[in-house]
């Protein structure tokens, strides 16, 4: 019943909706083996990223020296250097575009903090050996509150919490 409405299904759900019925054995052991082969395939040696980008570009030699734009001459050189990566990666073009565009490659129910681990680890180990080269410092970022401006930090946001949230562990807090 999936079927009659995949556009609308892809659409609410974000992903394939294309459904089918699986009574033979053959064909159950078909999806099994395109699953297990899909799952377990090998991500891309940075090797061979590096020469498909350079053989790109020595197939673009004489286009790079052309009259070309060069907006349009970085169109193509991008263009081609996805289609041979997309080529060697083993993945199709929706997924390529995803990524050019900056499209998740996935969805979730849930919402993640960023969370700046090494900003804390330098902090505690500066409390620790306040001579260390190894301890850089913190970002700070600026407020303008009721026409005071205020320099903010995530460690003093931890470390000055209030009292109310003084049993509240790093974990919990962000």
């Amino acid at each position: 019943m999936l079927n009659t409405m995949t556009a609308e299904g892809t659409y609410l759900i974000c992903s394939n909706t294309d459904v089918t019925s699986l009574l033979s054995g053959t064909a159950i052991k078909a999806v099994v083996a395109y699953v297990s082969d899909y799952i377990r395939k090998p991500a891309l040696k940075t090797y061979l990223i590096f020469e498909a980008v350079k053989s790109v570009f020595d197939r673009n030699s004489e286009m790079l020296e052309g009259s070309l734009d060069r907006k349009e001459k970085a169109r193509i050189l991008l263009t081609q250097i996805v289609n041979n990566l997309t080529s060697k990666m083993e993945i199709g073009g929706p997924m390529a575009s995803m990524y050019l565009l900056k499209n998740p490659d996935h969805y979730t129910n849930h919402k993640f903090q960023t969370f700046y681990w090494p900003n804390f680890v330098q902090a505690a180990r500066h409390a620790w050996n306040p001579n260390s080269e190894e301890c850089g410092e913190d970002q700070l970022v600026l407020l303008k509150i009721k026409g005071r401006i205020i320099g903010h930090t995530l460690i003093q946001d931890y470390v000055f919490r209030p009292v109310e949230y003084s049993q509240r562990s790093l974990y919990d807090w962000i």
